[in-house]
């Protein structure tokens, strides 16, 4: 061994003794901040609640259906020529009687003067006809057998006739609303040929619509003529309600009985447009509960009632619901009664006992 050498590792093996001490103490935890750190206080479940009582229970029984228009038209042209012209537009309202459209009428107007000049004639050959029979030409009274030979004779019958079928054919030239309504499904233009097969446009009373839907016939029991209904357009447009106005009294092969209802329109419906009917009954003497309320816990339904400060998970058997709401009811062994406080809200993680704090 090299003794001249042993005094420098002794300074080396001190030296990395005296780092290893000063490195621990620096990482020590600080003892006077332990005992300082404050522990941060349990987050409390925060709920809202509601008194609960007996009330009527609305009932809902949903189905769907589309609207129809009160009235509906196809109109055509009925006789031929080409369009002259097309006084409205797909979605215009038109009034009763007013023109929508019209063809070149030039033709019918040169018959309606040669059917005058015709009754001209006619009447001159009745007055021939009546004097060869004895009268002057300042008599206006004649027997009836005379007047009515004359009339024979002269083609003055015929004239009448033929002059009224020539106005009839000027007013077919225009195309008229039978009633007041929305024009839809023009296709044709100015200067074409009216096409009489198919219609011109058809016209719609948006006024009022009827709404057909079906029912189950395990449904139809609980419902009646007169009975009120909502209506609810998928489309967001309002809602409205109206009336129960045909019951089919026929099942159809699909087990369904369909029902008719006559609504007002809006403002926003349309021909052919889906919605919802909505059917309420009041059953009166339930305990009714939002069904943010109602939560499952091992596969049954419960909701949890609060006493000072604690919920109480309470096992319930659900009877009715419509769109918002369950009429409920305690199961079995639980209790569940009027003024009882039940809590409506942040209660899916709630378990029985939890410590809640009521916010409204």
């Amino acid at each position: 061994m090299d003794f001249n050498q042993l005094p420098n590792k002794i300074s080396i093996i001190i030296l990395i003794f005296l780092l290893l001490y000063f490195n621990s103490c620096t990482n020590k935890p600080n003892a006077s901040a332990e005992v300082n750190k404050e522990a941060l206080p349990e987050e409390k479940n925060t709920v809202e609640v509601i008194t609960l009582e007996k009330k009527d229970f609305l009932k809902e029984i949903v189905s769907n259906g589309k609207l129809s228009a009160s009235q509906q038209a196809e109109l055509y042209f009925e006789i031929s020529g080409s369009i002259a012209s097309i006084n409205v537009q797909n979605g215009n309202t038109i009034g009763k009687n007013q023109v929508i459209a019209g063809l070149n009428n030039e033709t019918y107007r040169l018959n309606i003067r040669k059917a005058d000049i015709t009754m001209e004639q006619a009447r001159i050959d009745k007055l021939d006809a009546l004097i060869g029979m004895g009268y002057s030409t300042t008599d206006t009274v004649y027997s009836a057998e005379h007047e009515a030979i004359a009339d024979i004779r002269s083609g003055y019958n015929q004239a009448q006739v033929t002059i009224e079928e020539a106005r009839l054919q000027l007013e077919k030239t225009e195309l008229k609303a039978p009633f007041t309504g929305k024009v839809s499904g023009i296709k044709q233009k100015p200067f074409e040929q009216a096409n009489l097969s198919e219609p011109f446009c058809t016209l719609i009373n948006d006024r009022r619509f009827y709404i057909d839907f079906p029912l189950l016939e395990t449904e139809i029991s609980k419902v009646k003529l007169g009975q009120d209904v909502t209506i609810s357009p998928i489309s967001g447009a309002n809602n409205t309600t109206g009336k129960i106005c045909e019951i089919d009294p026929k099942i159809d092969e699909n087990g369904l009985i369909w029902l008719k209802a006559e609504v007002e329109n809006p403002g926003q419906y349309m021909q052919g447009m889906n919605v919802k009917v909505s059917i309420k009954q009041a059953i009166s003497d339930q305990l009714v509960v939002p069904k943010d309320a109602v939560v499952l816990r091992q596969n049954r339904e419960v909701l949890f009632r609060y006493t000072n400060g604690i919920a109480y998970w309470t096992y319930i058997k659900v009877l009715n619901e419509n769109e918002n709401e369950y009429a409920v009811v305690a199961a079995e062994g639980a209790t569940l009664s009027a003024g009882d406080t039940v809590i409506v809200s942040n209660n899916l993680n709630l378990a029985h006992e939890s410590e809640v704090e009521i916010t409204n």
